[in-house]
């Protein structure tokens, strides 16, 4: 942690980048094309072969070289807004499609999805993180700036970040006990909303057609959850939550779950329309943040779960595998009507699993494998059984790269792109595997 913390004020206090280190196209295992190639035909075209890009810093000290903001996919390219800058890569080469570096010393947050193909980041000086950018994702073009407001509290250390959401063309900033929404079509403010008096913003999450808000009044008969229209800031519901501890988060907007350490144990509450619908305790799961880097403070934080409909899939807090090493952990399926377990996984590897997506049949989901021993696959946990079957085989090069990454899937291929350099080598990978 002291390595961490030395080596990101080092970065911040610098303020520039080396940024050709980080900007290069990927490295591409795909055919060479022969003479004729391109007269055979769209269905006769080699498939796309695996490339990957390098990560600068991979292996070293600073392990927030490349921290990642955002991840964004589109059907020609995948693009990573990350300190230095943004990056985009085509899917079918691993060539570098576009780069954008910040107006800025550098990138310190992003919307964590596209809306109709636009984006926006943060961007700023090694102390403040006072701007935000639109930008095209079909070109890199920044196509507005404005200045917004500065985060205030946390440690005078650390650099301070907004949250970034996105919602129905709405970028929502949460910067101390304010929410801000302005469009993502201009950079236009529609509207601000500040905690009443005596009442704090403790957590803020966005979903399609709501943002919702975790108000700390310093009472449990106080402290609530409020539903806020994101085109207007309008208060479409509030439901009382109780005890607000230190640990506590909204894991979804839409459902609503929001989730509190009580006591030990982690307390999980689902709010519909009418209220209350579930209140239901765990043992100990794996919540901690994906993306946490030291000193630098909040971050739109992601975490190892998923909500698909009235499923909530959670997973073990991970445990040593004495033969190889590394780590495995167990996923977890709750019904949110109830709060009662449905089943724990069986089937899978003794790795760590990374989420991709919940749909209606289930889980999508990564084994990120053990470097040098365990290769990772694509599995798929049933819905009703959480029994994994076996979707795609990955070659063992890439095993760890997905353990603490943004993970897409897209036509069977497997994108990963680590948060920072403390979790890969790679800074996005596409993998083609093996269809089993």
């Amino acid at each position: 942690m002291l390595i961490v913390a030395l080596s990101l004020v080092v970065l911040l206090a610098g303020g520039g980048t080396a940024w050709w280190l980080i900007a290069q196209p990927g490295t591409s295992s795909s055919p060479t094309l022969q003479a004729g190639d391109a007269e055979k035909g769209e269905a006769e075209k080699p498939a796309v072969s695996d490339w990957s890009v390098p990560l600068h810093g991979a292996g070293g000290a600073d392990f927030s070289t490349g921290m990642a903001f955002a991840s964004w996919l589109t059907d020609t390219t995948v693009i990573r807004a990350q300190k230095e800058g943004v990056l985009a890569y085509a899917l079918k080469s691993g060539e570098q499609a576009w780069r954008t570096p910040p107006p800025g010393d550098h990138v310190c947050g992003a919307t964590p999805e596209l809306f109709e193909g636009k984006g926006a980041f943060a961007y700023g000086t090694s102390k403040v993180c006072d701007h935000l950018a639109g930008i095209d994702a079909a070109t890199g073009k920044i196509t507005w700036k404005i200045k917004i407001p500065v985060r205030k509290d946390g440690a005078q250390s650390g650099l301070m970040v907004p949250a970034l959401m996105s919602t129905d063309g709405m970028i929502i900033v949460e910067t101390d006990d304010t929410l801000t929404a302005y469009r993502l079509s201009d950079g236009g403010k529609e509207w601000t909303k500040t905690m009443p008096n005596k009442c704090y913003l403790d957590d803020a999450n966005a979903g399609p057609g709501r943002v919702v808000a975790l108000v700390n009044c310093g009472s449990a008969k106080k402290n609530s959850v409020q539903v806020i229209h994101p085109q207007t800031g309008d208060v479409a519901g509030k439901y009382l939550i109780g005890q607000l501890p230190l640990m506590r988060a909204i894991l979804s907007a839409k459902p609503i779950v929001i989730q509190r350490e009580i006591d030990g144990k982690n307390v999980f509450t689902h709010f519909a329309a009418a209220g209350k619908v579930s209140e239901f305790t765990t043992d100990r799961v794996d919540l901690l943040t994906q993306n946490g880097v030291v000193f630098v403070e909040g971050v739109l934080e992601q975490r190892r779960y998923a909500v698909h409909g009235d499923r909530l899939y959670l997973t073990t807090f991970p445990e040593k595998v004495a033969k190889t090493g590394g780590t495995k952990n167990t996923a977890l399926a709750f019904d949110l009507k109830t709060g009662r377990r449905l089943w724990e996984s069986s089937g899978t590897q003794e790795v760590t699993l990374t989420y991709i997506r919940a749909d209606d049949q289930g889980l999508l989901a990564l084994e990120a494998g053990e470097r040098h021993t365990i290769a990772p696959r694509l599995i798929r946990l049933d819905a009703a059984t959480g029994k994994a079957q076996e979707v795609a085989k990955l070659p063992l090069e890439y095993a760890g790269e997905g353990s603490r990454a943004k993970v897409f899937e897209r036509d069977g291929a497997v994108i990963t792109l680590p948060w920072s350099a403390a979790y890969g080598h790679k800074a996005v990978s596409y993998i083609t595997p093996t269809a089993s």
